[in-house]
């Protein structure tokens, strides 16, 4: 009669530690990016009274008999799932709607493969901002990684020629527009350089025009942090064509003194290869600071941020997304953060919608063709594998809603305390029983 009453005890324990689950997603209805918590019960320990048996030409089998003690808790597991949307008016604040995690962290981590990924806090929790430091943090005040932008080569090797003078590149015309002409650079009547490429075939060509930025992401993982901004201090000297006061009709060389860096300029980083990282412009520009934004937005598809500085647009970079093998298996490290720990399975990371190249990809603006036909290009230093995590996306200006669904979780408590009510049933069976022991001798 006592195995009855250990296996209520443990029925108890098991409806408790469920109620407790239920009170945890509860608690949590308004907690945004909140991932509620499922139970399962498992029973427990089973004691055999008799064996069973296949049987032989005389006799018949007979089934085992076993009798339980009992159940616990046997998994509780995450819900990762994508829930509701919910506006807050903030630009930079993000919800993530598909699979994925922001990647965030103290300041100068450095990576060498995505094991390293593994050591990094993991959230669902969009609430960011630029701190007074430039840093671009999420509501805790840990760092948000991702890829700086840098100078484009591609965009860089159009305005010098081959001695590193300044050139201007030629105005795009409808005359351009050739197929003599594909791969060429020009500037558009908006003064963005383009180049022509051919999307039909060799004998049906069909001409557009692509736009080369300026500035782009680099694919090494870094802290995002605001451009630093020039004082105006540091002149350069610069020949410029003026008028021939003796020849009328005709230009002279003159070297002038112009600002390097205009007050207020943002000054890009850059990607040193040295340390394969990517350090600010402190060295070779005089600088104040970092830029103030004047307005910040995170584009949806790309997860690139620009923002206003001066009355000029800077692309700032591009937030970086995690996708784990099994993201109901990352472990609970601190409130809103996850880590890719046992069961969650390998790291990836990645940009959204494709917007960030790896070095060794023909269609990077920083891939350089090996000098060996059968060498594989190679990526830069302190680079590692950038994909695309599928569909999905960012949407701004909003963060995920609470993953628990309260009609639910009152529906289960109802169920648990019914559950542990007949638990406790049981123990006071039990004890009549053997109080009706006790008294036999009486």
């Amino acid at each position: 009669m006592t195995g009855a009453m250990y296996a209520a005890v443990a029925g108890l324990r098991a409806h408790m530690s469920a109620l407790n689950v239920i009170g945890q997603n509860i608690s949590n209805v308004n907690t945004n990016a909140y991932k509620a918590t499922r139970y399962t019960f498992l029973e427990a320990l089973y004691t055999t009274v008799r064996g069973g048996s296949n049987g032989s030409a005389q006799l018949g089998g007979k089934n085992p008999a076993q009798m339980g003690y009992g159940a616990s808790i046997g998994t509780i597991d995450l819900d990762m799932s994508t829930k509701n949307y919910t506006p807050t008016g903030r630009t930079t604040d993000v919800m993530i709607d598909g699979d994925g995690f922001l990647i965030v962290g103290n300041k100068g981590q450095t990576f060498t493969s995505t094991e390293d990924l593994k050591n990094m806090y993991l959230t669902r929790h969009g609430d960011l901002a630029f701190d007074n430091q430039g840093y671009l943090t999420d509501g805790m005040g840990n760092v948000v990684y991702g890829f700086m932008s840098v100078e484009n080569p591609i965009y860089a090797a159009q305005f010098v020629d081959e001695k590193g003078d300044p050139v201007t590149p030629p105005t795009l015309t409808n005359e351009a527009l050739t197929k003599d002409n594909v791969g060429k650079f020009y500037l558009n009547k908006d003064g963005e350089l383009v180049q022509i490429v051919n999307k039909g075939t060799e004998d049906n060509p069909v001409l557009e025009t692509k736009v080369i930025d300026q500035y782009t992401p680099h694919p090494v993982l870094t802290a995002i942090r605001l451009p630093m901004a020039g004082t105006g201090a540091m002149t350069q000297k610069q020949t410029i064509k003026v008028p021939d006061p003796n020849k009328p009709g005709d230009t002279i060389d003159k070297e002038v003194l112009v600002e390097k860096y205009s007050k207020g300029q943002p000054i890009y980083a850059h990607y040193d290869a040295a340390s394969g990282t990517i350090v600010d412009a402190t060295e070779d520009a005089d600088v104040s600071g970092r830029i103030e934004p004047d307005s910040v937005s995170i584009d949806e598809n790309t997860g690139r941020i620009t923002c206003t500085a001066g009355g000029k647009a800077v692309v700032i970079g591009t937030i970086a997304i995690a996708k784990v093998q099994n993201p109901n298996g990352v472990t609970h490290v601190n409130g809103r953060y996850y880590q890719a720990l046992e069961g969650a399975g390998d790291v990836s990371l990645n940009a959204v919608g494709g917007s960030v190249l790896n070095t060794d990809d023909p269609d990077s603006p920083f891939y350089v063709a090996p000098a060996d036909a059968t060498q594989a290009a190679q990526k830069a230093n302190g680079e590692i594998p950038v994909g695309t995590p599928g569909s999905t996306k960012f949407i701004s200006g909003g963060l995920e809603s609470s993953g628990t669904d309260l009609a639910n979780e009152i529906s289960n408590m109802i169920m648990i305390q019914r559950g542990y009510q007949a638990n406790t049933r049981i123990v006071t069976v039990t004890d009549s029983m053997l109080e009706e022991l006790v008294n036999m001798k009486r």
